[in-house]
């Protein structure tokens, strides 16, 4: 017998996902101060770092499973702190992105699709301003339309296929986060 004095708080999930160089970092941090969240920072990042090599192939798989990871961390650190979003910078699934455009690799694209699925809302976020380079982790313009297409053709659809609540975010960072805060109050 559970009164809801007992019940636990679940945060609401938002996955960013994009190309390179698309403002979801800097989207993630906005929202986090503006909607009260709580981030789960990009693994790939640690691995560059740590590792000091960009990932192989073989390297996908842990890279995929340890975001995923990373997410119900942070979900769990938000239940307790009774913060009520998480927001996935970047979603386990841009991983499997990755994997196409860089190895032409799909293995992680149907468990991406089954993670994505379980997240409140996932926000897309367009390369239409230009990319700032970042030695070692961005590796520039081709590769950018190269992931954005990936994700325009064969990500998103499936997506929206499974039912997930996908919202396209474009200009200036500005209009970005209007329309994210747009989106999650109107859910």
């Amino acid at each position: 017998m559970s009164d809801a004095s007992t019940s636990v708080h679940v945060p609401r999930r938002i996955g960013l996902l994009g190309a390179e160089s698309t403002g979801k970092t800097t989207l993630a941090h906005d929202l986090a101060s503006s909607i009260d969240g709580f981030i789960a920072e990009e693994y790939l990042r640690d691995f560059v770092r740590d590792f000091a090599r960009l990932p192989t192939l073989a390297d996908q798989e842990g890279i995929f499973l340890t975001q995923q990871a990373t997410v119900v961390t942070v979900v769990r650190a938000a239940t307790h702190a009774t913060v009520p979003w998480v927001i996935a910078d970047p979603l386990p699934l841009m991983t499997a992105v990755y994997s196409i455009v860089y190895f032409d690799d799909d293995s992680l694209v149907d468990p991406g699709i089954v993670d994505a699925s379980g997240y409140d809302h996932l926000l897309w976020c367009a390369p239409d301003f230009d990319a700032e380079p970042e030695t070692g982790m961005r590796d520039g313009e081709e590769m950018r339309s190269r992931t954005e297409s990936v994700i325009a053709e064969l990500i998103a659809p499936r997506l929206i296929e499974s039912g997930c609540s996908v919202t396209r975010l474009t200009g200036d960072l500005d209009t970005r986060m209007a329309t994210a805060k747009t989106t999650l109050t109107c859910a």
